[in-house]
């Protein structure tokens, strides 16, 4: 027999021997899915394992702890099959059981099965470590659930030394969303409470032989396992959880309503062989009713190397008009397609999974590739809408969603258009686009809404999307605008003309109501003008015009006088009455003089514009007072103008002049209006910076050091003290107990008593007394030492005369009782340095030389709190010139 020959027979010789040790459970899963009317508590449990068919450990029956505190129960096996998995005979068996639930609760179910394969590398002893499966469900009145359930089969077997890859296939059938996670491999109930705990000793298969040609590791987001690569052949036992996710529409988050765990085994056997290689795919969105299809393709370096392609995912399971994998095995080079007509009951909120897979022929390991992708089906956009003007409100209107699953839409308007077109997979209305949601509708054929609040002389542009139960929206329509009628006044000019307390004038002005019906609203016509202080509302009646022709165009503009315009804006608004000035037709929309605020800070003045008009303001020109004339200083879009290098001290007047205009081309333009005057003077109302501060914790000496960084030398040029806070415990309360005058003065030490523990913050502060925000906050600790001797000679010579702790440190008290030998106490102090001179309590009486025992309760100061301790022991006085303890 030749050498090659020979090796061959070797190889196949071992392989098969480590296959034929698999002979007990191999993998398992417990399924959990509601069964029986909405409000019921009846769920179903499937137990699926998978085991090697020539094993003699059959199991017919399996006992399941249901995670209520019921018994426990048995469950029959339902079937058996044999299947072929990439080569591998193996035997799935089904069990499966109902359960009634006494109510809503958290419930970890499992079985605990004796039976571990023997000599699995990761596990010590295996074969007498049982192999426990979870399952957490979620029951709530939130609604029902089924647990995950896994498309692929958890039987795949590795090459020595070539990257392996494993994808479980998991599909929720509710649309949730899910995580996946590592696990350790449960085993027996370590901790007494019933529940299977991780195996002792259990250690990933990239932590038997590390390194960095070792890897292993789940995506959180595919599941797809990767092992990169076996570095030792033998049999592996590994586990997963995946968790799903549900959301929350109160708290806007995801809530975690249960996992399934997975624990399957993997075989590892010397083999030369290259995996095939999947083309990678990518993820995309489709809209419900059209098809989508794309080719897949594969290849494989090793010659002669048959590649199977493979499909699995939620598309393959829903019931109408599932996706379907064509594919023809080949050499080396393989394709597929895949196809799936869409329609609206495959909408929802969450991707559909597709798992891809590339399987090789090589002998007794055929090598898998694993590329996955996500499908988002998104229903059509609602189409024909409309905006038709009506008064002063905006009805609008679409088509009823050609998805009879939507249950109602949502509203969106802004100012203006933004030319929106959506991406492939953008639902909704993003945010970007500065529309606001105004309002939602409730069912599929609530079909129209009304707006309100509206202002006349504005385009306003809409779009709606349909909405669905588990969240998911549509596309959004077209956007569609428009504006309303003018039927009523439109306000054109709120100006101040002069600042004072008591004399200050506004100017009005506002434009007829052009689009008036007269047959509907018959004249003569009249005006009634309102105000009111502030900016937002105007019911006070200052004027009503005569009554005229509308068509002779009675007054549209009014002077106001005697007004306070120095410390509060106004507001103003007109009615147009017909019919003599008996009905009437309608009210313009309030709009507001601008009104100046001006916030004095550190060499600078700020300008708060402050306004409420229905037009729409585009820019403010800022005046300022130079040498009694106001002299225009600069433009700004915004309602703020920061107005810098000014000198502390000296005061400042300003006054801005608005330009605005409305969308309506037939309405005058630019509108123009000017704000009161306002006045301040700087001053430096800005703190610096705080510190960033450092602590040096010396617990021996003891002594805490503090320094930090001057506050000049980066964002500040006036810091001029420091202080210092602090609190003696974490999360206590910082208290002033330090002020350091002169900006370099930047190191503190501290001790509180003889501790150093505790929590200290700086501020600075700079010339005005303007104080920063604390610096980071640094924390010290004690070294808690307290030693008591066990001799002391009481004498006199100056040498040990004292009972005194050495060393000690970090003490806050003690209570300290020293006994003779008949436990009568002879000395009792709470001060932790003692200082017993050998007398009954320190009076002058001495006692005896001898041997007496003590009992001392110390507490340490600590960062965390006070921390007691008890010491008992002995202690010997020698050389007392006392008589000795009989």
């Amino acid at each position: 027999m030749n050498f090659l020959l020979r090796a061959t027979v070797v190889f196949l010789f071992f392989s098969v021997a480590l296959l034929a040790r698999a002979t007990h459970n191999e993998a398992g899963e417990i399924l959990v899915c509601h069964v029986g009317d909405p409000g019921s508590l009846t769920y179903e449990i499937t137990i699926i394992t998978y085991t090697n068919p020539l094993s003699q450990a059959d199991r017919p029956e399996f006992i399941v702890d249901w995670g209520d505190g019921t018994p426990l129960d048995t469950i029959q096996r339902d079937s058996d099959v044999i299947i072929d998995i990439a080569g591998i005979s193996t035997q799935r068996n089904l069990y499966i059981q109902t359960h009634v639930y006494p109510g809503p609760g958290v419930f970890t179910l499992q079985y605990i099965d004796p039976n571990r394969v023997a000599d699995v590398v990761n596990i010590p002893g295996a074969v007498n470590v049982p192999m426990c499966v979870q399952t957490q469900i979620v029951i709530s009145t939130a609604g029902n659930d089924c647990t995950p359930q896994f498309l692929n089969p958890p039987i795949q077997n590795a090459c020595l030394g070539h990257v392996w890859t494993h994808n479980p296939g998991a599909y929720d059938t509710d649309g949730d969303s899910l995580s996946f996670e590592p696990m350790v491999c449960l085993g027996a109930d370590q901790d007494s409470d019933g529940s299977g705990d991780p195996i002792p000793g259990y250690k990933f298969p990239n932590e038997v032989l590390p390194g960095a040609n070792n890897q292993y590791a789940i995506d959180p987001v595919t599941g797809t396992i990767t092992w990169d690569a076996p570095q030792l052949t033998g049999i592996y036992n590994i586990a997963f959880i995946v968790r799903e996710w549900r959301f929350n529409s109160l708290t806007n988050t995801w809530v975690n309503i249960g996992w399934v765990e997975r624990d399957m085994q993997i075989i590892v056997i010397p083999c030369n062989d290259q995996p095939p290689v999947l083309a990678q795919v990518n993820d995309t969105c489709i809209e419900a009713g059209t098809t989508l299809t794309f080719g897949v393709q594969a290849t494989d370096a090793d010659a002669g190397q048959v590649i199977t392609l493979g499909a699995i995912g939620g598309p393959f399971q829903v019931g109408s008009s599932p996706a379907v994998f064509n594919s023809t095995p080949a050499q080396n080079i393989s394709f597929g397609t895949f196809s799936w007509a869409t329609n609206c009951s495959h909408v929802r909120q969450q991707p559909y999974q597709v798992v891809f897979s590339a399987i090789d022929n090589y002998g007794l390991v055929q090598l898998q590739d694993y590329e996955t992708m996500f499908i988002t089906v998104v229903a059509p956009a609602p189409q024909n809408p409309s905006a038709t003007p009506d008064a002063n409100v905006m009805q609008l209107a679409w088509d009823p969603s050609i998805c009879g699953n939507a249950n109602g839409y949502k509203i969106y308007r802004r100012q203006g258009s933004y030319g929106f077109v959506h991406g492939n997979c953008e639902t909704g209305v993003p945010a970007y686009t500065g529309y606001q949601l105004i309002g939602n509708t409730s069912g599929v054929n609530s079909t129209s809404f009304t707006d309100v609040g509206l202002a006349f002389g504005i385009t306003y542009c809409y779009m709606v999307v349909a909405t669905f139960p588990d969240f998911a929206e549509s596309y959004a329509s077209i956007e569609f605008c428009s504006m309303l009628e003018r039927d009523v006044p439109i306000m054109t000019h709120v100006s101040v003309g002069v600042t004072d307390n008591t004399t200050g004038v506004d100017t009005v002005r506002w434009s007829n109501a052009y689009d008036l019906d007269t047959v509907q609203h018959p004249g003569p016509y009249q005006f009634k003008l309102f105000r009111g202080d502030g900016l937002n509302m105007a019911n006070t009646l200052i004027h009503t015009s005569t009554l005229s022709n509308f068509l002779a165009h009675p007054d549209t503009a009014f002077t106001d006088i005697g007004l306070d315009t120095r410390t509060t804006g106004h507001a103003y608004r007109v009615e147009l009455y017909g019919n003599n000035g008996d009905s009437l037709i309608g009210p313009s929309n309030t709009a507001s003089s601008v009104f100046l605020v001006a916030e004095p800070n550190d060499e600078q003045v700020t300008l708060h514009i402050n306004y409420l008009t229905p037009w729409i303001n585009t820019q403010f020109d800022v005046y300022r007072q130079i040498g009694g004339v106001f002299t225009f200083i600069g433009s700004t879009a915004e309602p703020e103008f920061v107005d810098t290098g000014l000198v502390n001290g000296q005061e400042y007047c300003y006054y801005v002049k608005s330009t605005g205009t409305y969308d309506d081309p037939e309405i005058v333009s630019p509108l123009i209006n000017f704000s009161q005057e306002a006045c301040a003077t700087p001053v430096d109302l800005t703190p610096p910076c705080p510190p960033t501060l450092a602590i040096n914790n010396d617990c021996e000496l003891p002594l805490n050091t503090l320094t930090w960084n001057n506050p000049n030398n980066s964002c500040a040029h006036d810091t001029w003290r420091y202080n210092i806070y602090f609190t003696d415990s974490l999360g206590g309360e910082p208290l002033l107990i330090f002020t350091i005058t002169g900006a370099g003065d930047t190191v503190f030490t501290h001790t509180d008593g003889s501790s150093v523990a505790g929590c200290y913050v700086v501020t600075a502060i700079d010339s005005t007394g303007n104080e920063s925000a604390f610096s980071n906050q640094v924390c010290g600790d004690n070294c808690p030492e307290y030693t008591l001797p066990n001799v002391f000679s009481p004498n006199g010579d100056r040498v040990n005369d004292h009972f005194i702790p050495f060393p000690y440190g970090g003490v806050k008290e003690i209570d300290l009782q020293v006994f003779n030998r008949w436990g009568q106490v002879v000395f009792t102090t709470k001060d932790p340095a003692i200082l017993w001179d050998g007398t009954l309590n320190n009076g002058g009486e001495p006692v005896p030389d001898g041997v007496y025992y003590y009992v001392c309760t110390v507490i340490f100061k600590r960062l965390q709190g006070d921390l007691p301790e008890v010491l008992k022991g002995y202690v010997h006085i020698l050389g007392g010139n006392h008589t000795q303890q009989n």
